[in-house]
C-alpha cells in the first residue's frame, strides 16, 4: 500500500469524533468550514480537518483525545503560546463584571496610548475587530485624504476578505480572486510585483491618480517572502516625493519579531499602519493607526467624516484588556524574542539545506519565526517567489498537512510560526518528521 494510502487510512481510522462533526458540519456550514484555510485543504484528498476542543502552552488537544505540537498558533496571534495563564486570568477577572457594554471602556485608552507610545508612525489609532476591516478603513482613510481613487496593492499581499483588496493574491494571478468581486479597474485597484524595480515606473505613471500603496513587509498570501529593504526604502521615498500615502500591513509582522512593529526595524515609517492578531492578545482585534492629520478624519464630530470602526465588537473590553496585558508581557521578553527568531532562522537554513541536498520538490520560505513549507510539483532549485507560487502542488501541500498531523504536529501552510513556548525538543521532533515524510510526499502521484 502507497504512502498516501496508508496515512490517510491512519488518519481517519484515529479520528472517529472529528470524521461524524465533520460530516455534520458539511450539511449546514458551505465547506464545513467558517473561514476557508482551516480545512487544511485535507477533503481534497479524502479528510477531514480535525476539531480542536482545548489548547495549552505549544499544544492543541483535539475532540479524539489526540495531542499536537501546534504551529499555527491561532492565526499567528498566540505569541505567549495557547491558554497563557496571566491573559487566561486577566479574561476572568474582567469577565466578572460582564463582556459586552457597547460603550468607550478604559482598556481602549491604555492599549491606544502603549501602541502609540511604541512606535513612532503613529499618532492616532481606531480599533474594529478584525484585521480585515482594518485594511478597508486605511484605504478608504487614504482616498479620503487624498483625494484620489486608486490604490496600489503588491501581488502575494493578502489584506483579508473585504472587496477593497482582494485582489492578484494566489496565482495565477488573474486579478479579482473570485466571483462577487468588481474588475481591477472598477474597483480603483492595480496590483505590481515587489522587489520589482519596474514598479517604480508604474507607480509614477498612476501618481495623479493613485491614493496609496499598502504593502506588507512579509508577503503573508504567498507564504512568507520578506520584501527587499531596498524595495521599500524606494517605495517609501517614491511615495513621499508624489503626494502618495504609504501603508504598511503589520497584522502579522507587528509585534512578531522585536517589541514593537516590524517598520521600527526597518526604519522606515509609512502614514498609515493596520495591526492585529498580536496586539488583541489572542482575541479579536484590528486597528488602524497612523498621522493625526489623516486619522481625524474618522472623528464623527466631522460633518464629512470617513466612516470607519463602526463594528458592534470594535474596542472589545475583553480584547482590550488581553491586548495590553500581552504587550506588557511582551515589553520584558527580548531574550524570548532573540531565542525563537533565531531558531527560527536556525529552522528555514537546516530544512532548505535538507530539501536541496536530497532534491526533494520542498522549499522553506518565512522570515525568522514565520515559517511556511510549499510542496511543488517538480523539484526546482532555487527557487524564486514566483516560482514556488505558481508551480504548487495542492494535494501534495494537503498530504503535508496530514502526514503532520499523524505524527502529533499541527499547523498551517506548511508550519506556521514559532512562539515563546515552542523549544529545541519540538523543533528537533518537528524536523524529524519532516525529514521522513518528505520523500515519499514528493514521490506521491495524485490521480
Amino acid at each position: 500500500m502507497n504512502f498516501y494510502k496508508v496515512e490517510l487510512a491512519n488518519f481517519i481510522q484515529t479520528r472517529p469524533r472529528s470524521e461524524e462533526l465533520w460530516k455534520r458540519s458539511v450539511e449546514k456550514i458551505p465547506g464545513g468550514v467558517s473561514h476557508n484555510i482551516r480545512n487544511l485543504g485535507l477533503p481534497s484528498i479524502g479528510a477531514f480537518p480535525v476539531f480542536v476542543e482545548s489548547g495549552h502552552d505549544a499544544y492543541l488537544i483535539d475532540i479524539d483525545g489526540l495531542e499536537y505540537i501546534d504551529y499555527w498558533q491561532g492565526h499567528y496571534s498566540m505569541l505567549l503560546g495557547h491558554n497563557h495563564p496571566v491573559i487566561q486570568q486577566i479574561i476572568k477577572d474582567k469577565l466578572e463584571d460582564g463582556w459586552h457594554f457597547g460603550t468607550v471602556n478604559e482598556g481602549q485608552v491604555k492599549l491606544a496610548e502603549t501602541l502609540i507610545n511604541d512606535n513612532p508612525s503613529l499618532e492616532e489609532v481606531r480599533f474594529s475587530s478584525s484585521g480585515t476591516e482594518s485594511t478597508m478603513y486605511a484605504t478608504r482613510l487614504a482616498r479620503a485624504y487624498t483625494g484620489k481613487p486608486l490604490i496600489a496593492k503588491a501581488k502575494m499581499g493578502w489584506h483579508g476578505y473585504a472587496d477593497t483588496l482582494l485582489y492578484n493574491v494566489k496565482a495565477p494571478f488573474l486579478g479579482k480572486e473570485g466571483p462577487g468581486i468588481l474588475p481591477e479597474e472598477q474597483a480603483g485597484i492595480m496590483t505590481f510585483e515587489a522587489n520589482n524595480t519596474a514598479t517604480k515606473d508604474l507607480i509614477q505613471a498612476n501618481a495623479h491618480d493613485l491614493a496609496a500603496v499598502i504593502i506588507e513587509p512579509v508577503l503573508g498570501g504567498g507564504g512568507g517572502f520578506p520584501v527587499a529593504l531596498e524595495f521599500l526604502e524606494m517605495i517609501r521615498e517614491l511615495t513621499e516625493s508624489l503626494d502618495i500615502l504609504l501603508i504598511f500591513d503589520e497584522i502579522i509582522t507587528g509585534y512578531r519579531f522585536s517589541y514593537g512593529l516590524f517598520q521600527n526595524q526597518l526604519k522606515i515609517l509609512p502614514d498609515l499602519t493596520t495591526m492585529g492578531k498580536i496586539v488583541g492578545g489572542g482575541l479579536s482585534i484590528g486597528v488602524v493607526g497612523g498621522r493625526k492629520e489623516i486619522m481625524e478624519q474618522a472623528n464623527p464630530q466631522l460633518n464629512n467624516r470617513v466612516w470607519t470602526g463602526g463594528g458592534t465588537f470594535s474596542a472589545h473590553p475583553l480584547s482590550m484588556a488581553a491586548g495590553l496585558k500581552t504587550l506588557e508581557i511582551l515589553k520584558k521578553s527580548n531574550q524570548d524574542y532573540t531565542r525563537t527568531n533565531q531558531a527560527g532562522t536556525k529552522f528555514l537554513t537546516e530544512m532548505n539545506e535538507y530539501f536541496t541536498n536530497e532534491k526533494l520538490n520542498f522549499v522553506a520560505t518565512g522570515y525568522k519565526s514565520f515559517i511556511a513549507l510549499h510542496v511543488l510539483s517538480k523539484y526546482i532549485e532555487d527557487p524564486c517567489p514566483y516560482d514556488i507560487v505558481h508551480s504548487t502542488a495542492k494535494k501534495g501541500e494537503a498530504l503535508l498537512q496530514l502526514a503532520l498531523l499523524n505524527r502529533h504536529i499541527s499547523g498551517m501552510h506548511g508550519i506556521g510560526a514559532l512562539s515563546f513556548v515552542h523549544t529545541s525538543q519540538h523543533i528537533r521532533q518537528t524536523q524529524d518528521a519532516l525529514e521522513e515524510i518528505a520523500l515519499p510526499i514528493s514521490k506521491t502521484q495524485f490521480k
